[in-house]
């Protein structure tokens, strides 16, 4: 046992930093006010050098590294909509919260994984509980910077009501932007752009009218571009063909209205030419996505990716200097 603690760690950690006491104590002693060189790298070299190993990360943990870009991720959170984004030069955002409020729902669990605390930017597409309900979390839980909303009141609903509430009790701003605007969310290289909002007052409880009214917005970085669509219909979809024509491309498109029949029109497709396709959706009664909109998709040359086949999926665009690279997992 003597044996055993004579050549184990402690003892000879203890053992240099006395001699380095009495060293220090002679130095000061002879020398008081100046520690000149040469005592310097006596002191340096005293004890013998050892390293402290880290410890292992608990069996089964979920590990995220920021990493330099856009990374945007859709998050399967059943029959609704939730997509987080990593935005270039660190700053963060949210399009939509899902069906579920829990803190131990799929949008609360993927934020906890992330050690998210704080989102810079969220947006509200339009007040369908399937979008709304999880930004109660996390208007509940964290520190928000903007508000992007509607000016679209669903009459037929009272959850919306709550969280506008909760929005205004926190102090977070709001900003209820309107079709062209340019959006200033603080990255470096990002730009953001609004193709469809209602940023006039307007109440309604008609299903389409609501879903008409979603905030449609284009992110483009470094050659690479994504257009989120909320739940907006083939109308809208017709109008903004018409009005933006090819600036509405895009690489990737967030299907609109989880793959209903009432989105995705085949002249909407022509004008975005998607190379990939995420649908957010769930287990429903709606028989979302529809055979015709899938078929549209692949017809129109785009990859297909569902949440509820394929659980959260992540895209993103580097941060390098090389040429702009794309990923999906």
């Amino acid at each position: 046992m003597r044996n055993m603690l004579k050549n184990s760690p402690a003892p000879m950690i203890l053992r240099a930093v006395f001699s380095a006491a009495i060293f220090l104590s002679a130095v000061f002693h002879f020398a008081p006010g100046r520690l000149n060189a040469q005592a310097l790298y006596q002191l340096k070299t005293a004890a013998p050098a050892f390293e402290v190993p880290l410890a292992p990360p608990p069996q089964n943990a979920t590990l995220y590294t920021l990493a330099p870009g856009l990374n945007v991720y859709f998050i399967n959170v059943g029959q609704g909509d939730s997509i987080y984004l990593e935005l270039p030069g660190g700053k963060n955002a949210l399009i939509d919260g899902g069906p579920s409020k829990s803190a131990t729902g799929p949008l609360a669990k993927f934020l906890s994984d992330k050690k998210v605390t704080k989102i810079d930017n969220v947006v509200l597409t339009h007040p369908h509980s399937d979008h709304y309900n999880g930004l109660q979390y996390v208007f509940s839980t964290m520190t928000v910077g903007n508000f992007y909303d509607t000016r679209m009141d669903n009459t037929g609903a009272t959850g919306d009501d709550t969280l506008r509430a909760q929005v205004a009790n926190q102090g977070t701003t709001t900003i209820y932007p309107a079709a062209g605007d340019q959006l200033d969310w603080s990255a470096p290289g990002l730009s953001v752009k609004v193709f469809n909002a209602c940023s006039e007052p307007v109440a309604s409880s008609v299903g389409g009218l609501i879903n008409d009214c979603s905030i449609t917005l284009k992110l483009t970085y470094r050659g690479s571009s994504l257009l989120f669509t909320g739940d907006m219909q083939e109308d809208v979809e017709a109008s903004l063909v018409q009005r933006y024509g090819p600036e509405l491309k895009a690489d990737v498109l967030k299907v609109g209205h989880h793959g209903s029949k009432y989105s995705t029109s085949q002249i909407f497709l022509d004008a975005v030419k998607p190379a990939r396709a995420y649908i957010e959706v769930g287990k429903n009664n709606y028989g979302h996505p529809t055979q015709g909109t899938l078929d549209r998709l692949i017809a129109a040359g785009a990859q297909v990716f569902r949440t509820d086949l394929d659980d959260t999926q992540e895209f993103s665009v580097t941060g390098s200097s090389e040429p702009a690279e794309l990923s999906a997992e």
